[in-house]
């Protein structure tokens, strides 16, 4: 630490002034301690050559700390007003300038006009604290523990008679200036410690420095130890003694408290390494075995690396180096390995420790485990993250809600209807651009008004007792309209806060009310007519079926009889030859001759193939027979009540009636499943079933394929057919049940086939169903509920067609 030095001139005599000067002068000039004088607003008014040699240039006139800190303002060098009324100040300071500690005393001066400038001693210490690097060392690593411990400092004569000191000194001898003036250094020793000083000083004479260990007694009788170092210095041929001491007392106290600060090291929550510049751990404190599971042996020679886990990029470590040699302190966070393998997370700062000529010694290192805290802070990025999303997300349905309710209130204006909101107080809320248009209000003048009074106003009046749907006049324009009214729920309190009123403009309807009476009864009349003319239509096409499929049956018969006949007109000459020979044969020749006739005559061939003819004729008068039956079946004239029936039995008599319409077109595929009978009027599913099968047949435009599909299950029956025809598009499909809708070119369907199936079938407590894709061929599939159920275990297979 360095000394404050205090300046006390004791004017004992005028004479003595010009001498005290020239003593003055020589010690400021002599002094190694940077020593200047500035004036009230802290311009510079002398330097000492020290001074001007450290700065590099004569900076009198300039402020004290632009020259002498680079400073652009007042910095902690300056002393304040106050400061230059009320004495000395002392300071210890690191000029940043330099880096250099400072210790800094200043005095006031007052000049002869009154005016108070400020003379300051700057006193490097900096080479002191390498003294002992040790404590130099400790006080870094926590944080500054003790900078120096300051001194005495004594100017004597060669008679050892104080000419000048610092304050310090006062306060330790206890004695006032005046007093000091005429005592001599020896009256502060006694005993062996006044022989040794002297022998001190008479060392320093001849050696020109010596130093001791002496406790200085003050003027209350107590003994301070210190550590003195004696100097002399020649001014103007005479010797002077200077003596500097440091307090042992604040030295001891030091240590102990620097024992102090190195048990709080020792027992830190963070974790303390010291490394050589190489990296070579040379400290660690307990909590960095507990942190990493290394002992202390285990780490002390090592390097740091041991707890790298190659999470940490090394780009990283080139930075953190780069920092920390150039003089820097670095800060940043470990992902680092524990000796267990576990994996934590620690936030480091890493400074270097510098010895008295700034020379980099060692780095440290002060560690905290910050593993949970980053989960913590993993979880809020997480959740932030999230809570930006839902943001987002809600900006985007906030603005779609804006969107939204702007395209639904011009919605509301298109339309024709009068649609109001009102409160429970029945004021008008909301209203669309219908009611402006029939009140002649704005939007502004209506809002608030009662709804029904407002309506009454323009001419239509509203009864409290209005019923829903209830027509009303508008006396005005003679407009009729349809009042109709519903609560308004708050979604949020499931409260209803109002009421939706409509009107709708119902004139038109009025008008042709009559008009549609009249066409409804008109259309129903057509509709039986054409129901009529389609199912003559059907029995026609079934005839021309029947016609058709009798005639090939008879065809063969007639054709089979015909040639049967001339077989037995040959037959007949081939057994009347035989029975005349036979008479006349008496030798071999008769009987050759038989043989001849016979083979002539090809009677083996005609009795066989007379067999196969019969066997065509009986299989063709089945066929007719086959034909007629289910003829009979598919009319069935005397079945038209509700009862029970084999669907599988009514799809193949359908089949059998127009399998005229399919054959040229399309193959058939039955895939009859085992179902039960149910309660059904078979004359209508034949009628659907054939609808179905000419439809898929009339979808096939050259050779394509029908199948026809039967199951059961949970508790009804299904039919299917599908054919590969031409397909429909989705707007064909969602017509294809309508009355008089058809593809079909005009006057080649009626459009009712399908409406009437669709009619039968929902009469029947079942749905139909239809997909279709163009190009690719459509599904029709029915779903019959079983009713009255009920198996027969005989019937057999159906075969196909």
């Amino acid at each position: 630490m360095g000394e404050l030095l205090t300046i006390q001139m004791p004017y004992e005599a005028e004479e003595n002034r010009v001498m005290d000067n020239r003593i003055f002068r020589n010690i400021v000039e002599g002094i190694n301690d940077l020593i200047y004088i500035c004036s009230p607003d802290h311009r510079i008014l002398y330097m000492n050559p020290s001074l001007v040699e450290k700065i590099g240039r004569e900076a009198v006139g300039e402020y004290c700390y632009a020259a002498l800190c680079d400073q652009d303002s007042i910095c902690p060098w300056c002393v304040n007003e106050n400061g230059r009324k009320e004495g000395a100040q002392v300071c210890e300071l690191i000029n940043p300038r330099d880096d250099l500690v400072y210790h800094v005393s200043s005095i006031p001066i007052t000049n002869d006009d009154g005016t108070i400038n400020k003379a300051s001693i700057m006193h490097d210490i900096t080479e002191r604290r390498s003294i002992e690097e040790r404590l130099l060392q400790e006080k870094q690593i926590s944080e500054g523990v003790v900078n120096g411990l300051p001194g005495i400092f004594v100017f004597m004569d060669e008679n050892l008679r104080p000419i000048c000191w610092n304050r310090n000194f006062e306060d330790v001898s206890g004695y006032m200036a005046d007093e000091l003036a005429g005592m001599k250094m020896t009256d502060f020793f006694s005993g062996w410690e006044r022989e040794l000083f002297e022998d001190k000083i008479r060392e320093v004479k001849d050696r020109g420095v010596s130093s001791m260990e002496l406790r200085l007694s003050g003027k209350d009788g107590d003994l301070t130890p210190f550590s003195i170092r004696n100097s002399t210095v020649s001014v103007n041929d005479s010797k002077y003694v200077i003596l500097s001491g440091n307090d042992l007392v604040e030295r001891h106290e030091a240590e102990r408290v620097l024992h102090q600060l190195s048990r709080a090291v020792e027992q830190s929550p963070c974790s303390i390494v010291i490394t050589d510049t190489e990296g070579t751990i040379e400290y660690v404190n307990d909590r960095f075995c507990q942190v990493t599971g290394y002992s202390l042996e285990e780490t002390i020679g090592r390097n740091p690396r041991i707890l790298k886990s190659g999470n940490t990029g090394s780009e990283d470590y080139r930075k953190l180096w780069e920092t920390i040699a150039a003089g820097g302190e670095w800060r940043g966070e470990f992902h680092n390995r524990k000796k267990s393998g576990e994996t934590y997370w620690e936030f480091a700062t890493i400074s270097p420790i510098k010895n008295a000529d700034d020379v980099i010694t060692h780095f440290l290192a002060v560690k905290e485990d910050i593993t949970e805290r980053k989960k913590i802070e993993w979880e809020l990025h997480k959740s932030k993250a999230e809570l930006l999303v839902k943001h987002e997300q809600l900006k985007s349905y906030i603005q779609q809600v804006e969107k939204t309710k702007k395209e639904w209130e011009n919605t509301m204006d298109c339309i024709g209807d009068i649609v109001i909101l009102a409160d429970r107080e029945n004021r008008i809320k909301r209203c669309n651009k219908s009611l402006v248009e029939l009140t002649g209000l704005t939007l502004k003048e209506i809002t608030g008004k009662e709804w029904r009074g407002l309506i009454a106003e323009c001419g239509m009046p509203i009864p409290p007792s209005c019923a829903q749907g209830m027509e009303l006049c508008h006396k005005n324009s003679g407009r009729w309209y349809v009042y109709n009214s519903n609560p308004f729920t708050d979604r949020t309190s499931n409260e209803v806060t109002g009421t939706v009123i409509t009107l709708h403009d119902n004139t038109v309807v009025k008008q042709f009310n009559s008009e549609l009476e009249k066409a409804y009864s008109d259309l129903k009349a057509t509709q039986a007519k054409v129901v009529q003319q389609e199912k003559m239509a059907s029995i026609g096409q079934l005839a021309a079926g029947v016609a058709h499929e009798i005639n090939n049956p008879m065809g063969f018969i007639s054709s089979n009889l015909g040639t049967l006949a001339k077989y037995l007109d040959r037959l007949n000459d081939f057994i009347q030859a035989q029975a005349d020979l036979i008479e006349m044969v008496t030798d071999e020749g008769a009987s050759a001759g038989l043989r001849e006739k016979r083979k002539a005559l090809k009677l083996d061939y005609i009795l066989e193939d007379g067999r196969e003819l019969i066997k065509e004729s009986q299989d063709g008068a089945e066929r007719v027979r086959s034909i007629v039956k289910n003829l009979k079946s598919f009319s069935r004239v005397d079945e038209a009540e509700c009862k029970h029936a084999d669907i599988n039995e009514c799809i193949v008599s359908t089949i059998n009636i127009v399998w005229n319409e399919l054959k040229y077109k399309a193959s058939l595929i039955k895939e009859l499943g085992d179902i039960p009978l149910t309660r059904c009027h078979p004359q209508q599913i034949n009628q659907v079933i054939m609808n179905l099968l000419v439809n898929a047949s009339h979808a096939i435009e050259k050779q394509g394929e029908i199948t026809v599909r039967t199951w059961h299950d949970d508790g009804s029956i299904y039919i299917s057919v599908t054919d590969t025809g031409c397909g429909m598009s989705p707007e064909v499909v969602n017509r294809i049940f309508e009355p008089f809708f058809t593809t079909k070119d005009v006057g080649k369907g009626t459009g009712l086939g399908l409406s009437i199936t669709y009619d039968i079938i929902k009469s029947h407590n079942g749905e139909i169903t239809v997909e279709s894709e163009p190009g690719k061929g459509t599904t029709f599939a029915v779903q019959l509920p079983v009713v009255d159920g009920k198996y027969i275990s005989d019937r057999g297979k159906t075969a196909d067609a």
